[in-house]
Order: C-alpha cells, then structure tokens, then sequence
C-alpha cells in the first residue's frame, strides 16, 4: 500500500488552478480585442451562421452610404457651374435650356449648351443657379454635334466644371443629369442612372427635310432626360462632366433610352467654336445628292452604270473651291474617299468631316464613264457647302 502525500495534492492543484486561470485571462484579451476591432470596423460579431450574415448586412450599408455620400458631394460640386439658357427672339421667349460654365477668363464666363437650345435666337440671358440673369453672346455653334458655346462678360464665377473622360465609362457606372427640366421652374434639378452603352450612333434630320443626313456619336444612359435638360450636365461620382444631354427617345413604347455627347466628341469641338467661332472642317465646295434620288435616264446621260445604287452624286462644283482644284465636275459620282467605300452622303460626311487641314484627301470618282482618282491636300474654307 502507498503512502497519501497530502503536500504533493495541494501542488498539483494549484498548478492546475494557475494554469486555468491563464487559460481564461489569455482568451478573454484576444476575444476583448477582437470584439473592439469589429466595433471600430462596423461590424457586429458573433460566431454562429446568423453572426456571419449580420456582418455581410453591416459592410453592405455601410456601401450604401458610401454611394449616396459620394452622389451628394458630386451634385453639390458641379451644381453651381449648372446655368439656365434663354432664347429670345423678336422679344418673345423662344425657349429655356441649361449650360454648363466651363471656363472663365478675368469676368468672361464661357458656357457650353446645346446648339438647338440658341438655334435662331435673337439674343440670349444666362440664368445662375443664385437666380442673377445676364446677357450672353453667342461665340458660335455647330449644327452637327449640337453643340453651342456663349459668353456671359462682367461677373464673377466661383464654380466652374470640371470635364471627365467619357471613354473611362463602364456600362453600369453611375451618371446623374442635371439641369433644368420644364424650363427654370425647375432649375438645378438631379436625375440618376446608369451608363447604358458606349458610342451609338443616332442618325438625325438637321435640315427638317424628313431625311436623316448626319450620324451623332453619343453616350447612352438610363438618366431621365426631359426638355429643358438640354445643354445640361451627366456627371460621374467623381463630380466630373462626362457628357453634355442632347437628346432621349421619347415614344409611348420607350423607356429610359437618353443621349448624352461625350467629353471626346464635344471638346474639339468647343475649342474650335471658342478660338474660331465655328468647327474649322474641310470644305470640297460641292453641293451633293443621294445616289438614290438620281434616275435611271439621267444615269445614262452621264454614262453612269443604272445600277450604281452606292456613293455620293455631285450636283453642284462651285468656283475656287477644293473640288474644283481636283478636278471634280458635275455630274460625277464618288464611290470612296482616301480608300473607304461610301455608301451614302451621310457617310461621306463623317468621314471627310474626321480629317483636318494638311490632310491629304484621296476622292475616288467615276467620271465620262471612268473610274478615277483624284487627290489633294484639305485646306480650310469658308462656307456651308462640302
């Protein structure tokens, strides 16, 4: 039989007694420190199923607050630069549109809006989002991009837009439109959406002949886009301009289908209007028909094959211009231009419309009969023809 050794008992348990207790404090530290992480993150912890959820649901409207931050910050940025456009003429309200204030030089403010917001004004006023009118001169504008540039002399801006780049878009980013819906009832007003796809073409009728003659490069968005937003601004998040509204489908059977100009389209193009007064394009000094306006007869006539159906019919070659220089006559067809096959005059517009002085241009025609090529370099000229 062993002997009972009482001391070496009481040893044991108290080993055991410190070992536990350092266990617990050990335990008790990381889990503290664990529980102050989550609460200095936003999250709530808890270690079963339910516990993990909740987590998910915190971060989730903590996102939620995050993007409706980030949409006021944006709107409260650029909202200033936004102005009312009015179009006076014969001393009658025309119509009222938006601006975007895009520049300012000393007390020049220098607005961008669409060209069918001042189409056939006599004279304009600029409505600032404190309320302050002022008359505008029109610098210029151009029919083709729907763009208009003003200038508002004699104030003082604090706020001017920033441009974005269109071409960083992703589809499904966020964009909000603002501008005045209905007229200034509505001044300063902010629609949100999506960016519903990249560079669609939209063919439209400048002339009001029921024919479509020009092809408009465009940002699609969901954006609710009413008359009066016209000229306004699309921003991103970052509170930047990435388009100018122009246009929506507006039908009883289409929904959310709005039209914004890129940044990329409509800079260019508010350079040239600012240092020119117009889009500085080649000019061939043409007058042009569609190939499908032209009849068998008269194809004959002009030993034109009758099943010529494609290219571009020269109507008119007035004096002194570039056509006249390359050797381009009345009655000839041009089939392509620097290598490209055209199709119609509306393509044969963007593509001669793309190339700029110095550029070499090549005209393929067929002319008496024959299939030529005609070549020279574009110089700048004035007047609205070709």
């Amino acid at each position: 039989m062993k002997n009972f050794n009482m001391g070496k008992v009481i040893y044991t348990l108290i080993v055991v007694l410190v070992t536990a207790w350092s266990v617990f404090f050990i335990a008790n530290y990381y889990q503290d420190k664990s529980d102050n992480q989550n609460v200095n993150s936003g999250l709530t912890q808890n270690t079963d199923s339910e516990g993990n959820t909740q987590i998910v649901q915190n971060v989730v409207e903590r996102e939620v607050v995050t993007q409706e931050e980030a949409r006021i910050d944006a709107i409260n940025k650029v909202s200033p630069a936004i102005v009312g456009v009015v179009n006076f003429a014969r001393n009658t309200t025309q119509g009222e549109g938006s601006g975007i204030i895009y520049k300012t030089d000393g007390n020049d403010a220098y607005i961008v809006t669409n060209q069918h917001v001042v189409d056939n004004g006599d004279y304009f006023e600029v409505v600032f989002s404190n309320g302050e009118r002022a008359e505008a001169t029109l610098v210029g504008s151009d029919i083709y991009t729907d763009l208009a540039v003003l200038k508002v002399s004699g104030v003082e801006v604090e706020t001017v837009a920033e441009f974005g780049n269109t071409e960083d878009l992703k589809v499904g980013q966020t964009v909000i439109a603002i501008g005045n819906p209905l007229g200034l009832d509505f001044a300063g007003s902010a629609t949100l959406g999506i960016v519903s796809g990249q560079d669609r073409v939209i063919a439209v009728d400048l002339n009001g002949d029921n024919r479509d003659d020009w092809e408009m490069t465009v940002l699609q968005t969901d954006t609710a886009i009413n008359p009066g937003n016209s000229g306004g601004a699309l921003i991103n998040l970052d509170g930047k301009v990435v388009g100018i509204n122009s246009m929506k489908i507006a039908t009883s059977s289409v929904e959310g289908m709005s039209f914004s100009i890129p940044t990329y389209v409509a800079i260019p193009i508010i350079t040239d209007l600012e240092t020119y007064g117009e889009v500085r394009r080649p000019q061939l000094g043409v007058y042009i028909q569609e190939m499908s306006m032209i009849p068998d007869r008269l194809k004959e006539m002009l030993k034109i094959p009758t099943d010529q159906k494609t290219g571009v019919f020269i109507y008119e070659v007035f004096e002194g211009g570039l056509a006249e220089k390359m050797g381009l006559k009345a009655g000839d067809i041009i089939t392509a231009i620097n290598g490209e096959e055209v199709e119609d005059t509306m393509a044969f517009r963007k593509k001669l419309y793309l190339m700029r002085e110095g550029d070499k241009l090549e005209l393929t025609v067929i002319q008496d009969g024959q299939t030529k090529t005609l070549s020279e370099t574009i110089q700048p000229a004035d007047g609205n023809s070709l």
